[in-house]
C-alpha cells in the first residue's frame, strides 16, 4: 500500500527566513502595493522566531473554542505579528510555515470562526427544466434563466433574504494563471480578451433577470426582478470596477439607470504579499532554492491552503474573510438584490463552501481554479444562513470543459488502479452512515459470490468506525445464514465524523493494510460514505468499489439499496393512517425521512395518493402551506369519508418552527382551521370534530425488512462487483457500481456520483398540473 502523505520536512526556518528576506528586498513595482519593509539582521530574526512560533501555538490552541467573528481572528492573527513577531512579518511568515510543516496548524481548518464552518443541513435549490415548469409553480416566484432550458425558481417575497449574484472578472492584464496578481496589484481587464468576456457576463445577466418573460411566454409571466433596484458592490481592483461598468452597461437597457458601486472588504482577492506580481515558475525556482529542495517539493508547500505568503497571508485567511464577510453583507441588505464583482480566488472560496465535502477535500477538489469555469455564483441568504448554486450562464464553454475535465480525472482514476486481472484474492466489505434494508443480501452475495471464485472475505463491524478500531474479521458460510432477511445492516454501521481526519484515516488504513495486498475494499452506503470511499482510494491508493445504499434514493444514475423496503414500510402506515383520517376526518401530517432530499417523500406521498406533500426542494414551503394544504383542507374538510393526509420531508424550513418538517405545523393548521365557519349540513345538525396530529416515521424506515426488490438489486451488484473485480478491476475500481435494471448495472467513477434531481414532472402529476406535451 502506497505511504501515507508525506510530512514537509525539509523546510527549515533559515531557509524561509532567507527567502522572505530576500523577496523583501525585491525591486519596487509601481503597479503594487508592497508591504512595509522592516529592516531587521538575520540573528535578530532568528532570536524572535521562539517567541513567534509560542504565540502562533497559542492562537492554534485558541482555535476549538472559536472566534466570534473574521475580525477577531484577524486582529488575535495581527497581534501575533505586532507583539511576537516585532512587527517583522518575515518572522511570521517562518514561524508560522514551520509549524505548517509539522502540522500544527490543521486544528485551524475546523475552528468555528463566526459563520465560517460548514452549515451541516442545505436547502437544496429548486432549479426546474423548462418541460416540468408549470404556471402552478412559476406563479407568484422570482425565475430566473440558467440557460440549458433551466430555470431556477426562489420565493417572490425577499423580505427575510437577500440574493447575492457573484462575478469575477474576465482576462486581466496580468493573468492570475502565470503570476500572482492578488489585492495589492491594480490590475485591469485586457482589452482584447478581457473586455469583450465582461461585456458578456453583462448581457447573459441581463438576459437571466430581464427576459425572462419573454423567454416564458407560454406562461404568462413577467419579469420579477428590477435591476434598477440591485445592489453593487466592488473591490478595490480596476478590473472589479470595468467588469461592473460592462454589466450595469447590459443591465441598463433602456433608460433605467443603475446604482453606483459600493466597496466591500470580503470581495478582495488573496494578499500576496511581496511575491505579488511575480511568474508562478519563479516563486517556486526560488523557494526551492532557499530550501535545498526540488520545485515539485516546493509547489506542495505554496498550495497548502494554510501556507502564508511574505507579507501576506494564507487562502485560508481569504476564505475567513469571504465566507464571514458575505454573510454580514446578506445580513446588512435584507430584501435586495445585489450583484458581487469579484476575483477567482474568492469564487473559489465560495465553491469550496458550498460543497458538502470537508475544507481540505473540497480545497483540493478546486485547487485549481480556472479561467474558463464558472463565472457566476448564485447565492441566497435568508435565516442566518448562506446557500449558493454555482452556475455557468453559458459564458464558459460549459460542456467542452466539463468533457475536458472527465477525460483527465479519468486518467488519474485508471492510473490509480493496481489490481490485475484475475490478481484479486481478497475482499473486505464495510456498510458505512445511515442503515438501510438490503445490506444483508449484498453481504451474502459477496460472501457466496467471492468464495465460489477462490477469494476470502472478510466483513468490518460498523462501517469506517471498525476500521479504525481494527473490527475486521473473516467470514464463514454459517456467518451469513439468514442474513439476506435481515433488516438494516448485520454487520452494523455507523455515522463516523472522525474519519475526515487526516490522522484517523491513517490509523485505518495500517489496520486494513495486511488485507489489501491483492484485495479490494466494497464500500456500501449513501453520497458520505462513497465520499470516504473516494478519499481513501485517491489519498492511499486503497483499491475501492462503491455500491450505493440509502433510503433517501438521492444519488444520480442509480436505484439505492433500501430505498422500495423504506417506500413500502411507509406506505403501509400511510394507508392505516388514511383509514383512520377517512373514518374520523383527522388530518395527518406524515413525516419521512430525507433531510435536503425530497425523493423518499415523494415517492411515499404519489404511491400513497396523499393529498400533499413539503419537500425542502420547493422555492417557497410557507406558500405551499398556505396555498396548497390549507387550499386543499377547505375543499375537502367535510366530505364523507374523505381523508386528508399530508407527507413532509424531515427539515424541511418553513416559518412556524426553527426545526422545519412537522414541527410547528400541526398547531399553526389546526389555528387557521379553526378560524374557518364550521361546515353544517343543515339546521340542527352538529359539524364533527376536526382533529390534527402528526406522525413521524423516522428511523422505523431505515429499519424496514428488506422487500424482494431490494434484495435482487443488492444480489445483482455485488455479484457484478465481485466478477468485474476479478475479471476487469480497472473498469471498477475507484467506482460506484449504479443499478438501473438487471441487465444494465453501470459503474460511475467515484469523482463523478452526483445528487439526485428532484422529480418536478412527478411532483406536478400529483398535483394535476402535470406540462403538456406543447411545452416539450
Amino acid at each position: 500500500m502506497p505511504n501515507a502523505p508525506q510530512l514537509l520536512d525539509f523546510v527549515t526556518l533559515e531557509g524561509l527566513l532567507a527567502y522572505g528576506n530576500r523577496l523583501a528586498q525585491r525591486a519596487p513595482d509601481e503597479r503594487v502595493d508592497w508591504p512595509a519593509v522592516r529592516a531587521c539582521s538575520l540573528p535578530s530574526q532568528l532570536s524572535r522566531v521562539k517567541a513567534a512560533t509560542d504565540a502562533i501555538a497559542a492562537l492554534v490552541q485558541q482555535a476549538p473554542k472559536g472566534f466570534p467573528d473574521a475580525e477577531a481572528y484577524r486582529s488575535a492573527r495581527q497581534t501575533v505579528v505586532d507583539t511576537a513577531c516585532g512587527g517583522d512579518p518575515v518572522v511570521f511568515f517562518a514561524a508560522w510555515n514551520r509549524l505548517l510543516a509539522e502540522g500544527a496548524l490543521q486544528p485551524l481548518l475546523r475552528a468555528p470562526i463566526g459563520s465560517v464552518l460548514k452549515p451541516t443541513h442545505r436547502r437544496p435549490v429548486a432549479i426546474v427544466p423548462r418541460a416540468q415548469l408549470t404556471p402552478q409553480l412559476a406563479e407568484g416566484r422570482i425565475v430566473l434563466d440558467l440557460g440549458d432550458d433551466r430555470f431556477w425558481l426562489l420565493p417572490r417575497d425577499l423580505a427575510d433574504r437577500t440574493l447575492l449574484f457573484t462575478m469575477r472578472h474576465g482576462v486581466s492584464r496580468v493573468e492570475s494563471k502565470t503570476h500572482r496578481v492578488g489585492r495589492r496589484l491594480a490590475n485591469e481587464l485586457d482589452p482584447e480578451r478581457g473586455v469583450p468576456r465582461a461585456e458578456a457576463v453583462g448581457a447573459a445577466l441581463a438576459r437571466m433577470v430581464g427576459v425572462v418573460g419573454r423567454q416564458l411566454d407560454f406562461l404568462n409571466l413577467s419579469n420579477y426582478l428590477d435591476p434598477g433596484k440591485f445592489l453593487h458592490f466592488i473591490s478595490r481592483s480596476p478590473n472589479t470596477r470595468q467588469l461592473f461598468e460592462r454589466v450595469a452597461a447590459g443591465l441598463a437597457g433602456g433608460e433605467r439607470v443603475v446604482p453606483e458601486p459600493a466597496y466591500a472588504h470580503p470581495l478582495e482577492s488573496s494578499d500576496f504579499g511581496w511575491v505579488t506580481g511575480m511568474e508562478k515558475t519563479a516563486e517556486a525556482q526560488e523557494l526551492a532554492a532557499a530550501l535545498g529542495v526540488e520545485v515539485p517539493a516546493a509547489k506542495r508547500l505554496i498550495k497548502d491552503p494554510l501556507y502564508c505568503y511574505p507579507g501576506g497571508h494564507s487562502f485560508f485567511d481569504l476564505y475567513v474573510d469571504v465566507i464571514d464577510g458575505l454573510h454580514r453583507l446578506g445580513q446588512a441588505h435584507p430584501g435586495t438584490v445585489a450583484c458581487l464583482y469579484t476575483h477567482s480566488s474568492t469564487l473559489r472560496a465560495l465553491m469550496i463552501y458550498l460543497d458538502p465535502r470537508p475544507f481540505h477535500e473540497a480545497f483540493t477538489e478546486f485547487s485549481d481554479y480556472k479561467e474558463s469555469q464558472d463565472n457566476v455564483v448564485l447565492l441566497t441568504f435568508e435565516k442566518g444562513r448562506l446557500s449558493g448554486y454555482s452556475t455557468a450562464v453559458g459564458l464558459s464553454q460549459r460542456e467542452k470543459a466539463a468533457r475536458e475535465t472527465w477525460i483527465t480525472v479519468e486518467r488519474v482514476r485508471k492510473d490509480r488502479v493496481t489490481l490485475k486481472p484475475r490478481q484479486i484474492k481478497r475482499i473486505v466489505a464495510l456498510v458505512s452512515g445511515g442503515d438501510f434494508a438490503g445490506a444483508g443480501a449484498a453481504l451474502k452475495e459477496l460472501r457466496v459470490t467471492g468464495n465460489r471464485l477462490g477469494l476470502k472475505v472478510h466483513f468490518v463491524r460498523h462501517g469506517f468506525l471498525g476500521l479504525a478500531n481494527n473490527w475486521i474479521a473473516t467470514v464463514t458460510e454459517d456467518d451469513t445464514r439468514g442474513m439476506s432477511s435481515v433488516a438494516s445492516s448485520p454487520i452494523g454501521s455507523s455515522r463516523f465524523e472522525d474519519f475526515k481526519d487526516e490522522t484517523v484515516q491513517q490509523a485505518a488504513m495500517r489496520n486494513l493494510e495486511p488485507y489489501l495486498e491483492d484485495g479490494a475494499l466494497v464500500v456500501l452506503g449513501g453520497d458520505g460514505s462513497l465520499r470516504g470511499a473516494r478519499a481513501i482510494f485517491e489519498g492511499f491508493g486503497v483499491q475501492v468499489v462503491g455500491l450505493p445504499g440509502t433510503i433517501d434514493n438521492n444519488i444520480e444514475g442509480t436505484t439505492s439499496l433500501g430505498y422500495h423496503s423504506a417506500v413500502a414500510l411507509a406506505d403501509q402506515s400511510i394507508e392505516s393512517l388514511k383509514a383512520t383520517s377517512a373514518a374520523m376526518g383527522t388530518v395527518f401530517f406524515v413525516e419521512v425521512m430525507g433531510a435536503g432530499s425530497g425523493h423518499l417523500a415523494l415517492a411515499c406521498a404519489y404511491q400513497a395518493r396523499a393529498e400533499g406533500l413539503l419537500v425542502n426542494e420547493h422555492p417557497d414551503p410557507d406558500a405551499y402551506i398556505d396555498d396548497v394544504i390549507l387550499g386543499t383542507l377547505k375543499q375537502t374538510l367535510g366530505v364523507p369519508n374523505k381523508s386528508h393526509l399530508f407527507v413532509v420531508a424531515e427539515r424541511t424550513p418553513h416559518r412556524h418552527h426553527s426545526d422545519g418538517g412537522v414541527h410547528g405545523l400541526v398547531p399553526y393548521v389546526a389555528g387557521a382551521m379553526a378560524q374557518w365557519p364550521p361546515r353544517q349540513g343543515r339546521s340542527g345538525c352538529y359539524a364533527p370534530t376536526q382533529a390534527t396530529k402528526a406522525t413521524i416515521l423516522g428511523h422505523t424506515l431505515r429499519g424496514a425488512p428488506p422487500t424482494p426488490e431490494d434484495k435482487a438489486i443488492a444480489q445483482h451488484v455485488a455479484y457484478e462487483a465481485v466478477h468485474r473485480l476479478v475479471e476487469r478491476p480497472d473498469e471498477v475500481v475507484g467506482c460506484m457500481l449504479a443499478y438501473r435494471e438487471r441487465a444494465v448495472i453501470e459503474a460511475i467513477p467515484l469523482h463523478a456520483v452526483a445528487p439526485k434531481q428532484f422529480d418536478w414532472e412527478l411532483f406536478a402529476r400529483m398535483h394535476g398540473s402535470e406540462p403538456s406535451g406543447n411545452l416539450r
